[in-house]
Parts: structure tokens; C-alpha cells; sequence
């Protein structure tokens, strides 16, 4: 026993020392802080010349840290003792269109200037009496919109002189409508957000707020003009001012002042102010949220209690919120807030903090709050204690503002090493292809300019951009630097051995990718506050968080409640009355958002109470459940975000009501695109409304193009000027892209689809009974889809999304998904990419078809239901115009852009904040939008779809054998279903399906 127990205890050593060791060796892995020591400093080179190459260099602005340092190494400094005013009334040039003069607007008396359409500018003309920096703002006033920013790029003597100005954001203003309420369930919800229309001003600033202070522009002495040009959103303009550089006051400083004028410190004084009743927020996805620290104000055990403020909404440069306080003494006051930031791992984040409109003093302007997993109580102070604040008796305001400027220098050298990856990337793929062979001699030193110091110099900026994010306060071991120190060594290594580059491309475009993720990571500054602290310096500091055994008794509590608690009700339930039951198969903040519109706003105004169920959200379990619950007369009287395939699954098992059974069907369907309604037809009837609406677009980088000297308006519109392009392309080094999912053969039916209809083809024939792929239409269509990949080479399978970002696929098509990447998280590319309809086949009158399909979600009414009128009055409401904008408003409120609503409303899809040339370009498209039919055995149609591929790609068949082949399998199994469900199976359907008849 003895021996066993020893043994035991060696085998928990090794155990140990071996974790020991790999939790080490991780740590380790790419942390070689002395990895830099043996590489040149290559003094002697500019590095600029190492991107002599990059003829886009010289037509990009430069940043607004790269200007500024320039103007700065040239002997410009702050100009003195100037302030100027421009009313915006008296402009020198204005656009015809898109402009109106305004007067009594917001309280002013005089005359103010809207610009109301995206593109309308406005010009003025003034001068400054010397050479220097000065700094610049407008007055403006939020007109009604579609709830965005207001943004305005600025030009000086008609260029811009850093590329920030192309993009400057100017907020709107909201507030809360009322005060939260309360379930039936107790829990609590937010109230709505109602915009704030109100005049403000505000200096030309970063809009992503990497930088702490206000633009500064450089002016010659003399006569300069001004063009501000609307980008997006109406707005008015009251006045433009150009002043000389603002420094603000040290602490110190400041605290001099207060003793010089006698200022005395409070006695016995707190002003306590909960984070969650901001008064004003610069958007509207800046929210009440619940935490369950039993420490956090107000707290309840049983129930959701929105006592917080912030979270990962509170996150964007630029966001801000304000809170109202009363002071009851004149005098000195310490300010403490208790936070939560476990958010950036080992990073601090950053807050502007203003008390009534002003940043009372340097420390203030970017105000640290450290990580930690845990509540914290931030005492603003420094390391001698805490900061005085002298605050008048009375009313006051206290605004904090989203601040990156602490690792903006760190994210600007990470981008800029992302945009030299994506040059050298192309440049190596122009010398060795994009499937090179690893072991050919590619002798990349002789072919790229300056390989190796470009290398070693990408390694320096990121090992520079890890020690200047230490200086800045983050933990030592941090799991946020990896991704440099990753690349760092990645470089390195192919520096030491560029033979090895060749069999890195893919490692070299996921690093590119992870850099940019991790910029975009770094940039999203959330932090979680439950109160701010006004108090004297006689009373004690808050505590910061509650002691371990008092969360873990909540923990424990809120464990033992979850085995009694209902999830899949929302809101307000009802029971043991009339009501309407709806199953919505999407996630809790969609059905949450839901469920709050519909007791604001159906309920109310038609008297129909409605219980909310949230199921899952995955095809086959939403499939599976309905099905379940139809059999067991369990069923819900709707159910939304119905895949689009299913509604005809059940028709064909008569468990759905026909919607031409209501007499305004025809009126309520003129709500969608003809075509977006094809897929839930059955036996002459529809069975199905679209929520929202798929749809695939060109999308296509604007510098690359610009390098190849294609312009704007030379990008592909048809597939003959695509194929035209591929060549130049591939002589580049680069490929278009067309999707190709080769492991999930049920898209395939979507990635041909296009070509068929643009031909004239469908699908099917005979009222679906049989395949319409037999027709020369189709087989034109299945030559020219297949043909990109056998005689164009494009590649069979693609990350589009990362080749796009380093460039080695600067074209193709790609659905509404990539939009939203694009947008969000790819922030190097600002600018830089464009988005046209995709190409089509032109007519004989001229036209090009671009029809194309986007299958999505819908919404049903099952036959057993007891309330059919009712149901259809809810799913009339929910698919309206004014429904849907709502919804689409308030979820990308909620969860951002990255959550934009792609509603199949016509008209909601205008209102919806997207910029002009984007919602036009999508317009386009739907103009030529059309679905394929959805038919019992259609499975099958999309199985020989991709089995026709596979054999004309993949294995060499003509395509006339491949199509006669699918469509004999195909009219098979159509047959076979339609003898299942007992309809009648169409004569003569023949080897290649060429039959007549098909009734249903």
C-alpha cells in the first residue's frame, strides 16, 4: 500500500512538472524578447524606397499621425492668437442640389445651411495672418435621418491632406423615451431610444478616435477655402471656426490655480449617480445592462435588473455618454467610478471625461481604466492621490467618451505593416504564381526589391509596437500580443530563409488576416460602470467588489433557479386566455427585440395578446421541432425565421394556410420582389412571407483595380468583360473569385443559379414536376459556370474574405455576408473597396440580366391554428414597412453593424442606414432578383447540380453527358416523391425528362 502511495505521488510530480512545463513553453512560444538583437537597423535605407513599387503610394492621402510628423520635422508649430468664425450662411460656392438655407432652426435666429444629400458640399473662403497649426470645428444640428452619424469629409485648397478628413463623424443625440418597464415576470427591459435633435459643437476629430486631440491642420499664410461634403446623413451648419491650438492644463497646474484662488475641499459630501440613467448617449446602442455582482446597484435575486451601463456596446471611438448630477456645496470633490474591464485582456482602455463641455485637465483627456476580471472602483488620481475637482453648487453634467489614443501609434504601425504584407504579397505571387511549387528555386532576392530588409523591417515595427504597448500599461504575458509576436517571428524566419516563402503564402495571408483582427479587436475599448462616485475627501472610497463566498452564494442561487425557471418565453407571457403563440427561430436579443415591439406597438393598437417562444435556430432542429409539434397538434399559430425551404415541406402535408385565403394578400405580397416569392408557391398557392432577403453582389478593391488601370467605371458588368479580366489578373499574380463551397454540395445549386436564369433557363418545367436542366439555356449556363474553373483556372475553393484582404483576389462575387465582414472588420481597408451589382448577360435590347437568388428566412401561419385572422393581422404588421425598419434600427442598435438587418421589405431597405452607392448598387440588383422554385424532391436537384460539377470539373465529361445523366436522376426522384405524396406523376418523363403534363 506503502509502494502504491509513493508511486501515486511521483506520478502527480510528473504530472505537475510536465504542465509546469507546458504552460511555460506556451507562454514562451514567440515571447524572444532579444529576437531583434542580431537583425541590421539598416540605417542607410529609406523605407520608403523599399515601396518605390507601390505606384499606389502616391495616390493615397497619408495618415493623420504620418502628416502631422511630417509638418512637424518641416519647422511647423502651433499658430497663436486666432479665432475665427465662419457663419455658414456665408458660403463662397455651394452645390445646386441637396442644399437649403433654414432660419429659426433649433433657437437660432439667423441663418443656418442644411445639407441634406449625400454628395451636396459647401465652400468657404477666409485667411489666417501666419504660417502654422491651427485647429478647426463646426456647429451642427442632427435633421432627421436614418439614425447614423452624421459623417462630412473636408477638403483644404481642394485636396485632402490626410486621409481621416475624408471621414469625420460628427454624433447625433438620444435618450431614453421613458423609464424601463418591467414583464409580467418582473424582469426588467430598456425602454426605446428617441434621438435628441439639438445644436452641438464639435472639433474636427479622429472619427475612431485614435488620436487625443483635435486635428491639426497646417495653413500658409494668406487666403485658403474650405470644402465640407456630406457623406452621410442630413445635417445643418451654423458655423465653421478655425482657431489657433488648444494646450490643455496639467493637474498641477490646475491645483495651483485652486490654492490662488482659495478653493477649500467638502465636508461630509457624496453624490452618488447610476451609471444606467445617462441622460444623453451619443448612440443608441449604448444601453441599460444587467450584472449579477451582488455589489452592483440596484440588485435583485429573482429577477433581470438593468443596473449597469456599457458592456460591449460602449466600445467605438467617438461613443459617448453624459449624466446629469447636483452639487450641494460649492468646493473641492474627489470622483471615484466603479467599473468593470475584463474585456482587453491585460490592456487598459481609455475614457475622455468631460465636466460641463470641458476636459478640465490633461489626465482627463484619456482617462485609463486597467484590466481585471473583477469589479474595480477607478479613483481618478495618480500616483500622489486622488484629483481635486472644484464644482459649483448646483446642476452639472459629467461626459465620458469612447478614447483609443493611448495605442493609437500601435495600431497605425500594425496597419501599415498590414499594407506593406499585402503589397509583398502580391509581389510574390507576380514571380511565383498563387500554387507555387515549394521546392522550386524561386529566387525571390533577385526578383523583389529589397526582400530581405522589408522583411526585417515589418519584424522591427511589430517588436517596436510590443514594447510601446508595455509602456503604455500592459500586463507582461498578455495573451493580446501573441498575434505580434507571431508575426514578428513569422518574419523573421522567412528573412533568414526566403527559399521557405513560397510554402508560407497561406501562412503569410492568415497572418496578414490575424493582424488585422487584431487591430480591430484592439479598438473595441468596452468597459461596464455601475456608479459614479462624487464625494468629499473625509468620506471613505466605495467597495470594489463582494467577497468571494457572497458570489458564490449568488452563483449557487441562480443555479438552483434555473431548474424551475421558463427560457423560452420573452416578455410579458400570457396564460389561461385568447392569445397568439409565436415561435421564432432565431437568438434571444432578436426575439427579445421582437417581443418588446410587439407589446409596445401590435398589441396595443390591435388588441391581439401574443406569447413569445424562441427554438433553435439550426435548419434540421427548426425543422425537426415544427415538424414534431405539427404532428402532436402542438403546433404555434406562426413561426418565424423559417428557412426558406421549408414552408413547401409543409404545404405539401396541407399544415399550412394559404395566404391568398385573405383578401388583401396580393396588396401586402407588392411589399417584396416578384421574384423573392417564387420559392413558397405550391398547387397555386403561397404559403410563406420573406423576413429578409439574401443577396450577391461584385464586390472589388478599388487601389488594386486602380493599379491595373482599370477605373470605377471599367469594372466588370457582364460575364464576357469578367472573363476578358481574368487573364490580366492572373498575369498579375491575382484571380477573380466565384464561391464554390466544395464541402457542402447543397450550395451549389445558388452558385449556378445566376447563370441559369441570366440565360433564360430554370430549374424546372411542367409546374415543377419535372427538370427543366435538359434545355440548351441550361446547358450554355452549366458550360460557361463550369468553364471559369476548367478553362479560366479559378481556383476550386477560396477564403475569399482573406485573399480579398491581402490582395491576391482583389475581385469577385460574394453575398450580403462579406459586406458586413468588409465593414467591420477590416478597418485597413477603408475606402479602399467598392460594391457594384454582379455581372450578367447582356440582352438584345441592351440590358444586362443579373438575376440571381438569395433564399432566406420567412414567416408561416399553420392550418390548426384558431386564430388565422389573427395571425395574418401579426404577420402583415411584422413584414410592414415601418415593422421592419424598426427592427432592423433597433438590432443594429443593439448589436451594431455587424448585425444589419437584410429585411426582404422594398421599402424598409431604403430607410435602413445604409450609405447612398451601396443601397443603390444593392437596388440594382433586386431589380433582376429571382428564386428558384422549391419542389418535392428538389434535394435532388441540388445533389446533381454539384455531381454535374464534380463530373465536368473534377473528372473531364462533356458537359451534354453530365447534364442528360443528372436530369435523368433528377426526374427519378421528382417522380418518386410525387408517388409518395399520392399526386399525379407527369407521362412520358423519359430518359431526359421530356414530358408533358404535370398537373397538380
Amino acid at each position: 500500500m506503502l509502494r502504491m502511495l509513493r508511486k501515486y505521488k511521483v506520478s502527480l510530480l510528473v504530472l505537475a512538472l510536465l504542465a509546469i512545463s507546458l504552460v511555460w513553453w506556451n507562454q514562451s512560444r514567440g515571447f524572444d524578447n532579444t529576437a531583434m538583437a542580431g537583425i541590421p537597423v539598416y540605417a542607410d535605407v529609406d523605407e520608403s524606397s523599399v515601396l518605390e513599387s507601390d505606384s499606389l503610394s502616391s495616390k493615397l492621402e497619408p495618415s493623420y499621425s504620418s502628416y502631422y510628423a511630417e509638418q512637424q520635422k518641416s519647422g511647423a508649430a502651433d499658430a497663436a492668437d486666432f479665432d475665427l468664425r465662419l457663419p455658414a450662411a456665408e458660403y463662397s460656392a455651394v452645390s445646386s442640389e441637396g442644399t437649403e438655407l433654414l432660419s429659426d432652426l433649433g433657437g437660432k435666429t439667423e441663418k443656418v445651411l442644411a445639407m441634406n444629400a449625400e454628395d451636396s458640399w459647401v465652400e468657404y473662403t477666409f485667411s489666417v495672418p501666419s504660417d502654422g497649426f491651427y485647429q478647426m470645428g463646426m456647429e451642427y444640428y442632427n435633421l432627421p435621418g436614418k439614425r447614423s452619424s452624421i459623417i462630412r469629409s473636408l477638403k483644404v485648397d481642394g485636396e485632402y491632406l490626410f486621409s481621416q478628413v475624408k471621414r469625420m463623424e460628427f454624433q447625433r443625440m438620444w435618450k431614453e423615451s421613458a423609464e424601463p418597464w418591467r414583464d409580467n415576470q418582473g424582469n426588467e427591459f430598456n425602454p426605446k431610444r428617441e434621438e435628441v435633435a439639438s445644436w452641438q459643437y464639435r472639433e474636427f476629430r479622429d472619427a475612431e478616435a485614435r488620436t487625443a486631440d483635435p486635428f491639426r491642420f497646417h495653413l500658409s499664410a494668406g487666403e485658403h477655402t474650405l470644402r465640407l461634403e456630406a457623406i452621410r446623413e442630413p445635417a445643418a451648419l451654423s458655423e465653421l471656426r478655425i482657431v489657433s491650438p488648444q494646450t490643455l492644463p496639467s493637474y498641477a497646474e490646475v491645483k495651483q490655480e485652486y490654492a490662488a484662488r482659495g478653493y477649500q475641499p467638502v465636508q461630509d459630501r457624496i453624490v452618488k449617480i447610476q451609471a444606467e440613467t445617462s441622460s444623453l448617449r451619443s448612440d443608441p446602442t449604448l444601453k441599460r445592462i444587467e450584472d449579477r455582482e451582488p455589489l452592483t446597484e440596484p440588485f435583485d435575486k429573482d429577477a433581470i435588473v438593468l443596473n449597469s451601463f456599457g458592456g460591449v456596446g460602449w466600445r467605438t471611438g467617438g461613443q459617448w455618454a453624459e449624466w446629469n448630477f447636483e452639487i450641494p456645496e460649492s468646493g473641492l470633490y474627489n470622483i471615484g467610478i466603479r467599473f468593470g474591464q475584463w474585456f482587453l485582456n491585460g490592456i487598459p482602455v481609455e475614457r475622455r471625461v468631460m465636466i460641463d463641455g470641458e476636459v478640465p485637465f490633461q489626465e482627463m483627456n484619456a482617462l485609463r481604466f486597467p484590466y481585471k476580471a473583477e469589479w474595480q472602483v477607478n479613483k481618478l488620481g495618480n500616483e500622489d492621490g486622488a484629483y481635486l475637482f472644484y464644482l459649483e453648487q448646483g446642476r452639472h453634467t459629467l461626459r465620458m467618451e469612447v478614447q483609443v489614443s493611448g495605442v493609437g501609434p500601435m495600431i497605425e504601425s500594425v496597419l501599415n505593416t498590414t499594407h506593406k504584407m499585402s503589397l509583398l504579397s502580391r509581389e510574390i505571387t507576380q514571380v511565383t504564381g498563387t500554387n507555387p511549387d515549394p521546392n522550386g528555386d524561386w529566387k525571390l532576392e533577385q526578383n523583389i526589391i529589397n526582400l530581405v530588409p522589408r522583411l526585417h523591417l515589418m519584424a522591427r515595427t511589430l517588436d517596436d509596437a510590443v514594447q510601446a504597448m508595455y509602456d503604455f500599461g500592459v500586463a507582461e504575458g498578455s495573451s493580446e500580443l501573441s498575434t505580434l509576436y507571431e508575426a514578428r517571428d513569422r518574419f523573421l524566419e522567412m528573412a533568414a530563409d526566403t527559399t521557405s516563402i513560397p510554402a508560407r503564402l497561406q501562412q503569410f495571408t492568415d497572418l496578414q488576416s490575424s493582424l488585422g483582427l487584431w487591430v480591430n479587436g484592439l479598438m473595441k475599448q468596452s468597459i461596464v460602470m455601475d456608479y459614479i462616485e462624487v464625494k468629499s475627501e473625509d468620506q471613505a472610497w466605495p467597495k470594489d467588489a463582494a467577497p468571494w463566498y457572497t458570489r458564490a452564494g449568488t452563483m449557487s442561487y441562480d443555479f438552483l433557479s434555473s431548474f424551475t425557471k421558463d427560457y423560452s418565453g420573452i416578455g410579458n407571457t400570457y396564460k389561461d386566455e385568447k392569445v397568439l403563440d409565436v415561435w421564432i427561430s432565431r437568438g434571444r436579443d432578436w426575439a427579445e427585440i421582437i417581443k418588446q415591439m410587439i407589446d409596445e406597438d401590435f398589441t396595443p393598437n390591435s388588441g391581439i395578446k401574443v406569447n413569445v417562444n424562441v427554438i433553435p435556430t439550426l435548419p434540421a432542429d427548426q425543422k425537426q421541432i415544427l415538424l414534431l409539434a405539427n404532428t402532436a397538434g402542438l403546433a404555434p399559430d406562426v413561426a418565424l425565421g423559417v428557412e426558406g425551404e421549408v414552408p413547401i415541406d409543409f404545404a405539401v402535408r396541407n399544415s399550412l394556410v394559404d395566404l391568398n385565403d385573405f383578401a388583401d394578400y396580393k396588396e401586402v405580397a407588392g411589399r417584396f420582389r416578384e421574384g423573392a416569392l417564387i420559392p413558397y408557391k405550391y398547387d397555386n398557392g403561397d404559403f410563406a412571407l420573406p423576413e429578409n432577403q439574401n443577396f450577391s453582389m461584385l464586390f472589388y478593391r478599388k487601389d488594386i483595380m486602380e493599379q491595373l488601370g482599370i477605373r470605377d467605371e471599367d469594372i466588370p458588368d457582364t460575364w464576357q468583360e469578367v472573363m476578358d479580366l481574368i487573364p490580366v489578373l492572373q498575369q498579375n499574380g491575382m484571380d477573380f473569385y466565384y464561391p464554390h463551397a466544395a464541402n457542402n454540395t447543397s450550395l451549389a445549386i445558388n452558385e449556378f443559379a445566376p447563370f441559369l436564369f441570366q440565360f433564360g433557363g430554370d430549374f424546372y418545367k411542367n409546374n415543377g414536376t419535372q427538370s427543366g436542366l435538359d434545355s440548351p439555356e441550361a446547358l450554355t449556363a452549366m458550360k460557361m459556370w463550369t468553364g471559369l474553373f476548367t478553362n479560366y483556372k479559378l481556383q476550386k475553393q477560396a477564403d475569399f474574405y482573406n485573399r480579398f484582404r491581402s490582395g491576391e483576389m482583389p475581385i469577385g462575387v460574394a453575398d450580403y455576408s462579406t459586406y458586413i465582414l468588409l465593414s467591420t472588420a477590416a478597418p485597413e481597408l477603408t475606402g479602399w473597396w467598392g460594391m457594384k451589382p454582379m455581372p450578367g448577360i447582356e440582352q438584345e435590347d441592351g440590358r444586362i440580366n443579373r438575376s440571381t437568388g438569395g433564399l432566406a428566412q420567412t414567416g408561416i401561419i399553420f392550418k390548426d391554428s384558431d386564430m388565422k385572422e389573427e395571425s395574418w393581422e401579426f404577420l402583415k404588421w411584422w413584414t410592414s414597412a415601418d415593422a421592419q425598419e424598426n427592427f432592423g434600427s433597433e438590432l443594429e442598435s443593439l448589436l451594431g453593424v455587424e448585425a444589419r438587418w437584410n429585411t426582404a421589405n422594398i421599402e424598409a431597405l431604403k430607410r435602413l442606414p445604409w450609405q447612398q452607392d451601396d443601397i443603390d448598387a444593392i437596388l440594382e440588383q433586386w431589380d433582376w432578383f429571382k428564386e428558384r422554385e422549391v419542389v418535392l424532391g428538389g434535394y435532388y436537384t441540388t445533389r446533381y447540380i454539384a455531381n454535374i460539377w464534380n463530373e465536368i470539373v473534377l473528372n473531364g465529361k462533356f458537359p451534354r453527358e453530365a447534364m442528360e445523366q443528372g436530369v435523368r436522376e433528377i426526374n427519378k426522384e421528382l417522380n418518386k416523391k410525387r408517388e409518395e405524396f399520392g399526386l399525379k406523376v407527369p407521362e412520358a418523363s423519359g430518359a431526359a425528362g421530356s414530358g408533358e403534363g404535370g398537373q397538380k
